[in-house]
Parts: structure tokens; C-alpha cells; sequence
């Protein structure tokens, strides 16, 4: 696909809001250098349901901004909003085609109606008050207008064993007052993160989007389908990586993908780390 005038690459591995001290820096450099390669696994799925080309779309927790960019690239008016200054720096600094927002969530600067879509990408679980969020979603949705989500699995089994944010046993299920404990004896420099991450539960997550006036759906097998024909798109670090090549090579992906479903039951409550959501307001 052809760059959009006025967008670069966001390349350069070293975010200038990444600490080099801190144990998780070479993770973190991986993952912002993948974000836009993340961004089009947004664009496949949000395109199930809306035309991307003029649509109006709040990238709502856009950190570096990889999203936001590749949805510009597929003709979406985008607005990215952050609550960190120097994220938003970096995206400035690749883009004058996007509107750069810094701002709390649970506190949305729009009016009533103003986007087609909203993206939530991996950051309802590190929110305060996620109810509130999401009414704050409803209310800047117009009618008819559809939220992207993806939120990791609190009860998924490979999130017990080691949980996605700091590879800890069962730290997934933790209260973030439980996790704060924990981190301050095997991961102390995330102790006092005011964002650690509290799963949510499959039963959570709906009552949430439910009373937030959304009627959803998942759109996990869409997702599998993308990470085993475009893998860097839906999962950054080697190991997955080398997983999914194995898969491929053997021809386990096929049995692999066949055990993905989009419906409520045990693959979704016990199995799948992460949910892929689409939402949508209702039109009336």
C-alpha cells in the first residue's frame, strides 16, 4: 500500500517515552516499532463493519500512534488521544494528517455523536473506571457507530500461567491492590505504575459493553486468520513469532484455527488469551 503525503514510518525503535533502565526496554522497543504492522489488524477488522475511507475515527488510548497512522493510510479522518505528552510527540513528530489529542479518557473533549468509530486497543484493563469509559465512548459514538476492542483474557489458562503485562503466574486474576504487592517484590520498577493492567472476565466484559448501551460480538477467528497469513500483525515478540512458524510449517494451523469461535462458551472464557470485539451503538 502507498504512504499517505505527510506520514512516515514511525521506525525508530527508541520511543522517546521509554526508560532504558527499565528491565522491559527491549520489549517495549519491539512493540513501538510494530505498531503501525498492529494498526492494520485494526483496519481488517474495523472494516467488517464500517467503510474506513472518510470515516471518523477516535483512536482512544493511541500511544505511539501506530494505529491511528495506518488508519489514515486506509482514508480515516482520525483523531489519537493519549494521556502521555511524550507518546503524542512521537506521532507529531511522523504526521501533520492526524489530530493529536492529549486527554483522560473518562473525560472524552467531543461533542455528543461526533465519531463513526472508536478504537480501544488493549486499554480498557488499564483504566481506572472502565464504565465510565466506555458510557464516554457511547456518548462521542453517533448512532449506528462502532467500537473496535481487544482486551486480554483474565481466566484464559495461558494468562494464569503467566500473565501477558509481567509473565507472573496467576497475576491475572489480581485486584490491581493484590498486583501492586506482588510487583514491589518481583518487579518493582512497575510497583507504582498508576495504569497496571486488571483483566477483565468474560462475564465482566459483556455486563460492561451491555451497560454501556452496546450490542457486540467477538471477531476472534478474523483475528486468527491474520495471525497466520500476516503473523506481525497480530503478535511482535520471537517466541510467538517462532510459534506461529512452526504452526505453519507443520500444518497445525489449520486444526489451530478450527478451535477459534466467535461464540460465548468455554474456548472464550477458559482458552482464548484475547478477545477481539466489535460494538455497536444503537441506531435508534
Amino acid at each position: 500500500m502507498s504512504h499517505e503525503p505527510g506520514i512516515t514510518q514511525v521506525s525508530s525503535p527508541a520511543a522517546p517515552h521509554l526508560d532504558a533502565a527499565h528491565p522491559d526496554f527491549a520489549r517495549w522497543q519491539r512493540a513501538a516499532a510494530q505498531a503501525q504492522l498492529r494498526g492494520e489488524l485494526v483496519c481488517t477488522l474495523l472494516a467488517k463493519d464500517i467503510t474506513l475511507a472518510g470515516a471518523r475515527v477516535l483512536d482512544a488510548g493511541c500511544g505511539v500512534g501506530g494505529t491511528s497512522i495506518a488508519l489514515r493510510r486506509h482514508g480515516a479522518v482520525v483523531c489519537a488521544m493519549d494521556r502521555s505528552s511524550a507518546r503524542l510527540e512521537q506521532l507529531r513528530a511522523a504526521t501533520d494528517a492526524i489530530d493529536v489529542r492529549e486527554g483522560d479518557l473518562s473525560s472524552l473533549p467531543f461533542g455528543d455523536a461526533d465519531f463513526d468509530a472508536v478504537v480501544l486497543q488493549d486499554v480498557i484493563e488499564h483504566v481506572a473506571d472502565p464504565a465510565r469509559v466506555l458510557h464516554e465512548i457511547t456518548r462521542v459514538l453517533r448512532p449506528g457507530g462502532v467500537l473496535y476492542l481487544s482486551t486480554p483474557n483474565r481466566d484464559a489458562l495461558p494468562n494464569l500461567v503467566a500473565d501477558p503485562h509481567f509473565g507472573l503466574p496467576l497475576a491475572s486474576r489480581k485486584s490491581r491492590a493484590q498486583l501492586r504487592s506482588v510487583l514491589r517484590r518481583h518487579r518493582p520498577a512497575d510497583a507504582e505504575r498508576d495504569d497496571i493492567a486488571q483483566l477483565l472476565s468474560a462475564r465482566q466484559l459483556d455486563a460492561l459493553l451491555r451497560a454501556a448501551g452496546l450490542r457486540w460480538r467477538y471477531v476472534n477467528r478474523a483475528a486468527a486468520g491474520m495471525l497466520f497469513s500476516r503473523p506481525e500483525t497480530v503478535v511482535w515478540s520471537d517466541l510467538h513469532l517462532r510459534a506461529v512458524r512452526v504452526l505453519r510449517r507443520t500444518g497445525l494451523w489449520r486444526p489451530a484455527l478450527a478451535m477459534v469461535s466467535d461464540r460465548p462458551g468455554v474456548f472464550n472464557r477458559w482458552i482464548n488469551p484475547t478477545w477481539y470485539v466489535l460494538a455497536r451503538k444503537d441506531a435508534s
